[in-house]
């Protein structure tokens, strides 16, 4: 009897976790200073009565711009919806800074990200020798 019901919770929490998709990704992990990364952070999947709190980074990342898209489905009579964050940040100083992990609320549990490794360079040139669409600028 006691196996039966671990195994019903197994499969009921198995899926819970299908039926959502929460991920954060970067374009870059290794970025210089001053160069922008771009940040996407995904909920996907029957994502209704989750509200998306505002999320924290590092301060040494400044904020340049944010976006968001939403996208509709229906997968096999369900109704699925797809809701991207996009951040556009700027490293302010070199090191290695960890951004995430990035957490939501669902039905009373915390769903997070894996945590993503950054690691910013000093850039090669200063920075008002940067080459600037093929061109240095003085």
């Amino acid at each position: 009897m006691a196996s039966v019901l671990l195994l019903s919770a197994a499969v009921a929490a198995s899926a819970w976790a299908q039926d959502l998709t929460f991920t954060a990704k970067v374009d870059k992990t290794t970025v210089n200073v001053g160069d922008p990364l771009n940040l996407t952070i995904t909920l996907s999947g029957q994502i209704e009565g989750i509200e998306v709190p505002p999320f924290q980074f590092p301060k040494e990342f400044a904020v340049a711009a944010r976006s968001q898209s939403t996208e509709f489905s229906f997968r096999g009579g369900s109704a699925m919806r797809s809701l991207s964050l996009i951040y556009v940040l700027v490293p302010q100083q070199a090191g290695t800074f960890q951004l995430g992990p990035f957490t939501i609320q669902r039905r009373g549990k915390s769903v997070p990200t894996d945590p993503i490794k950054i690691t910013v360079e000093k850039p090669v040139l200063p920075p008002h020798l940067r080459p600037e669409g093929g061109r240095f600028t003085l």
